[in-house]
Parts: structure tokens; C-alpha cells; sequence
């Protein structure tokens, strides 16, 4: 067998296209493989899919292919511009590459496999490309399988921001409740994330009328926007967020007290913080004696506790019970910041309470910041917004990029 037929077999190679020659050069080497069409040759157009057309002229292009033995491998082919009566004169596809690559499937495939266990720009060093043509890549075929979700079922989604860098850059997420995935990423945190929602939803055979349920935050700017472009949605204020503006006026207590008695000790803040179940052994020790030596502080954690009890209920009537004894208790405490949240609570009771019509919990939405995280690590040295959202998709998504694409674990060695 000679060298060209091993090429052309290993490819493969499917007629017309013949392997006219190989070469193996440079310093460091590099094989390339010259491939062509025979004169004389009718090829399908490659807009209306018809046959027998002629040969225009060619036009050489040029492709990274999977290395050959230890070789970094390219191949090189005259593609000839196909006349079709109907359609004009158009450049003939190729079939080991898409329209525009500068690589071959098996390459974009092996480009996948990669960063789906590694940082981009760690690809990119090991497979001796610049890690912008790897995010075109990437780019390619995660908005072309988000593009293909039906979104026609969703019914449910949570919202929360994130940030994607420091200096208080956020994003918006969108979140199908009941199948967990990431539907929407969008800049920024405004009212206006919520039309863009809108818009992506209906491209995705979705309908804003279809949402009965948005699970929020009680920020002004996500509140317009839920009851302005999903009307028909019932309003979840998510519990977690209860409890952290619970934890916030706890803190404020912790901060005056500090400030009166000149310091509570090291570590007193984060013994004090979230729930007893997270902390350490010392912590948990520090944090009954804050509270025992200092009643005011220990009355606060208190109230925080109490109304982490409103969830416990079996329906919303028991939980609207036990919220009033929790107000009536936090108006009369003489804590500033609680009299504030009681306030702030009463005033969001309905959407609170909404909890029990599906049990909505943060879970999902803490589940998806976590991969987000892992997002944001996987696109180390990612240069913007983009580049983050297509990992986010891709990791929290629910989509399979590149499904189709073969797999280039299972190619021969050579």
C-alpha cells in the first residue's frame, strides 16, 4: 500500500477527493496532504443540493488536521467553485470540514473533548494554537445547540445575578425550575434582563404568557421587570434571599456591638455567620458565648433562627402563622435593623408565602452558582462576557455541543 492510499484510508477520504500528494517538511516538521478533485468531475451544488454541475475554478484552502504520528498534520486542497444553473457559482463544501474552519471536524472535535475538561487557554498550549481560533470554535457549536432548545415547555423559572468578574460586574440568569438547566445569561442586572428573557424565549418556541412562576429577589429592578413582560407569573420571593437580608441585619447588630464594646474577638464574624450546621466545632462554641455575654447580640441571632422556622410548615396557612408571631416579636425587639427587615418582609409576605405552591427552594439556583464558578475557572483568561456565557451554557445548559462531530478518541493510532 503506498503512503497517499494509508492517508486517504485514515482520513477517510470519499470521491471525488483523491490524496494527489504528502509531504513532510520544516523544521519542526509538519506533514502536509494535498488533496483535489480530478479534472472533469461533476460535484452537487452546495446550495440547492443538485447534481452534475460543472467546475468553475478552484480556490486553495487549508486546514489543521489531528497530528500524524507525532506530526502536526494540515490539509491542503484546491476546492473547486461549483456553476449551478439555479444557484450561481458557489465554493463547494468539503467533507471532513464546515463552511469557514480553518479545521477539520476530527480537530474541532478534539477541540471539544479538551476544553471540556480544561481551561481554554490551556488547550490551546497543548495543541499549539492561539485559544482565539479555539473559542470560535467553541462559539460555533454551543450557540448552534442552544439555538436548537425548545424552551415550548417552560412554565417555571428562577432568577439571580452573578458576578462575572470583580469590580461589580453581574450577570443575569435564568433558570428552568424544573429541569435545573441554564436558559438565559444576559449583562447586567436591570429590569430590562427580563425583556431579553422574553425575546430569547419566544426564539426558542417559548411564550411569556406559559410562565407561571418567577422566582426572585425582592430588587425593585427585578420585580418591574417580572410583573412588566410575565404578567400571568405568580411572583416567588426565594427563601434564601430572606435569609441573607436576614443575615445582614444580623451583621448590623454584630457591627454596633463591636463598635460599643471595642472588638468581639477574631473570627467573631464568620462565627456568626449562616448556619450553626456549617460551622466548626470552635465556631459554634464562639458563637454561644457571643451570645450569652452579650444578650442583644444573642436576642438578634435568635429572631435570624426564628424566622428560618417559617419554612418548616406543611402549608402556607401554618407558615403565615408562625410569620405573624415572628413580626410581632421583631417589631418589639429594639433591634433597629430587624424592625427594618419585619417591615421590609410584611410588605413581600404574599411572595413569600407563594413557596408552598411549589416548594420552590434556592437549591437549583445554588446548584447552577456552583457551576458558574466552575465556569468562570474553565474560561481562565476568558476576555469577555462572551466567551463566559458560552461555558456557562455549555456546563449548565443542559445542550451536548458538537454532538454529531465524530469522536476523535476512537481514531486509530498512527
Amino acid at each position: 500500500m503506498e503512503i497517499n492510499d494509508l492517508f486517504a484510508q485514515a482520513l477517510p477520504v470519499t470521491p471525488p477527493w483523491t490524496i494527489a500528494s504528502s509531504q513532510l517538511e520544516g523544521s519542526p516538521a509538519v506533514l502536509t496532504l494535498n488533496l483535489e478533485v480530478p479534472a472533469g468531475s461533476k460535484m452537487a451544488c452546495p446550495k440547492c443540493d443538485r447534481g452534475g454541475c460543472g467546475v468553475h475554478d478552484r480556490v486553495e484552502k487549508r486546514w489543521r488536521h489531528l497530528n500524524f504520528w507525532q506530526y502536526e498534520t494540515y490539509l491542503v486542497a484546491k476546492v473547486p467553485r461549483v456553476r449551478c444553473d439555479e444557484c450561481g457559482v458557489h465554493l463547494a463544501d468539503v467533507p471532513w470540514a464546515r463552511p469557514g474552519s480553518g479545521f477539520t471536524l476530527l480537530f474541532e472535535a478534539l477541540v471539544l473533548v479538551l476544553s471540556s475538561e480544561m481551561p481554554v487557554s490551556k488547550c490551546a498550549e497543548m495543541i499549539g494554537e492561539h485559544d482565539t481560533r479555539l473559542w470560535r470554535v467553541i462559539h460555533h457549536y454551543v450557540g448552534k445547540a442552544h439555538q436548537e432548545q425548545d424552551w415550548s415547555r417552560v412554565e417555571r423559572v428562577a432568577v439571580d445575578e452573578t458576578s462575572r468578574r470583580k469590580g461589580h460586574r453581574y450577570v443575569t440568569n435564568f433558570v428552568d425550575t424544573d429541569t435545573g438547566n441554564l436558559l438565559f445569561m444576559t449583562d447586567g442586572k436591570s429590569a430590562d434582563t427580563f425583556e431579553r428573557f422574553a425575546l430569547e424565549l419566544v426564539e426558542h418556541q417559548g411564550d411569556p404568557n406559559s410562565i407561571t412562576e418567577v422566582a426572585i429577589d425582592m430588587s425593585p429592578a427585578f420585580r418591574s421587570g417580572a410583573a412588566k413582560h410575565f404578567p400571568q407569573a405568580e411572583v416567588v420571593f426565594d427563601r434564601f434571599h430572606v435569609m441573607q437580608m436576614a443575615g445582614e441585619a444580623l451583621d448590623r447588630v454584630r457591627k454596633q456591638i463591636n463598635r460599643q464594646v471595642g472588638g468581639l474577638g477574631k473570627g467573631a464574624m464568620w462565627a456568626l455567620r449562616g448556619n450553626e450546621s456549617n460551622l466548626t466545632i470552635d465556631q459554634k462554641a464562639q458563637r454561644k458565648r457571643l451570645c450569652r455575654e452579650h444578650q442583644t447580640l444573642g436576642r438578634a441571632m435568635a429572631l435570624r433562627e426564628y424566622l428560618q422556622d417559617m419554612w418548616i410548615y406543611a402549608n402556607a396557612d401554618l407558615g403565615r402563622e408562625h410569620f405573624e408571631s415572628w413580626y410581632s416579636w421583631a417589631r418589639r425587639c429594639r433591634l433597629e435593623p430587624f424592625k427594618e427587615l419585619a417591615l421590609r418582609l410584611r410588605n413581600h409576605l404574599s411572595g413569600i408565602l407563594a413557596y408552598y405552591n411549589n416548594w420552590t427552594t434556592s437549591g437549583m439556583i445554588e446548584a447552577i452558582n456552583g457551576k458558574l464558578q466552575l465556569a468562570k475557572k474553565r474560561a481562565r483568561g476568558y476576555r469577555n462576557f462572551r466567551n463566559f456565557r458560552a461555558i456557562a451554557y455549555w456546563i449548565a445548559g443542559g445542550i451536548r455541543p458538537g454532538a454529531g462531530l465524530p469522536n476523535p478518541l476512537s481514531m486509530p493510532a498512527f
